[in-house]
């Protein structure tokens, strides 16, 4: 059959167009790849999975530098607790943080999601900071703001605490018994390094300082309240402590789990009036004490700032 050079054009033509309109669709069927990689928790914790984000850029002399983007996908956890912007995820005796943008009121809705996290190493110790929500495939929420100005508490090692210093009873102080029970646990002299022990406190709180005015203890601010170890005859208000180990105390009295770790008593209360005075949920107040170190699920923390 003779084929006339019009409609042998129009073939080719209307061919070629074909080929080009397949190339465009193959074009926008191309795969977006997903910058977060699938693993668990705890294997980004403990190192055990390889960070496949990488990143090129250039540094300020020019040179090409490539750095991992830290992003993993993770079921959504259990928290053990939650406090503001952290929490804390508990795998047998190995504790690990999880930062948010108000966590404390959103972690009840990440129940059955996939979370985007990024692995961050600063501030210390390494956590993670949640980036993206997805549920069911569907992305609920993305490119989430890190929370700022949050502080987590310092963790120790068990090789970094005398764990061999010698205990003592606190709750044998009597506030009316100064030289028998509150001298002997002051350096004998002035300049001393402080007497350190370890002790168990069954009763601490968290209460507007004892000798605020009423009209302060009735409207206090968070710079108005302390921590105070109470026992039956005395009551020392805990001092200077470490950032971040303030959350950690929180935790304990919301699980109704004692304080136990190490202590040295900083000041005894002279004034014998001071001492008489019967506070409200405090008791007899007789002076203030430092944590040095306290201890949650074989996790040391470090709760004296001077030594932080």
């Amino acid at each position: 059959m003779k084929v006339s050079r019009r409609w042998a054009s129009l073939f080719v033509l209307a061919s070629l167009t074909a080929l080009v309109m397949t190339g465009l669709v193959g074009c926008s069927e191309e795969e977006v790849v997903d910058p977060y990689q699938y693993t668990s928790l705890v294997d980004i914790m403990k190192g055990t999975v390889m960070d496949t984000t990488i990143t090129t850029v250039e540094n300020a002399a020019g040179e090409a530098v490539e750095f991992g983007q830290f992003a993993f996908e993770i079921d959504a956890p259990s928290f053990d607790y939650v406090r503001g912007d952290v929490g804390i995820v508990r795998s047998g005796n190995q504790l690990y943080f999880f930062v948010a943008q108000n966590l404390e009121n959103l972690y009840p809705r990440l129940q059955g999601a996939l979370l985007g996290v990024k692995q961050s190493f600063s501030p210390q110790p390494t956590h993670l900071v949640l980036e993206r929500i997805k549920r069911g495939g569907v992305v609920e929420a993305d490119s989430m703001a890190a929370p700022t100005g949050y502080t987590l508490p310092k963790l120790l090692r068990s090789n970094q605490v005398d764990i061999t210093e010698a205990g003592k009873n606190l709750g044998e102080a009597v506030w009316n018994s100064r030289e028998k029970t509150l001298d002997v646990i002051l350096p004998m002299n002035e300049g001393d390094e402080l007497l350190r022990f370890q002790t168990g406190i069954e009763k601490f709180v968290w209460v507007p300082k004892h000798d605020l005015p009423d009209s302060v203890k009735a409207s206090p601010t968070a710079e108005d309240m302390a921590f105070y170890a109470v026992f039956p005859d005395a009551a020392f208000q805990i001092v200077d402590l470490a950032p971040g180990s303030d959350y950690m105390l929180h935790m304990l009295l919301a699980q109704d789990l004692p304080l136990v770790g190490s202590v040295s008593p900083v000041s005894i209360e002279e004034d014998y009036p001071l001492r008489k005075i019967d506070h409200e949920v405090l008791g007899h107040v007789v002076g203030t004490l430092r944590l040095n170190w306290f201890k949650y699920a074989n996790t040391f923390v470090q709760s004296y700032r001077e030594e932080y």
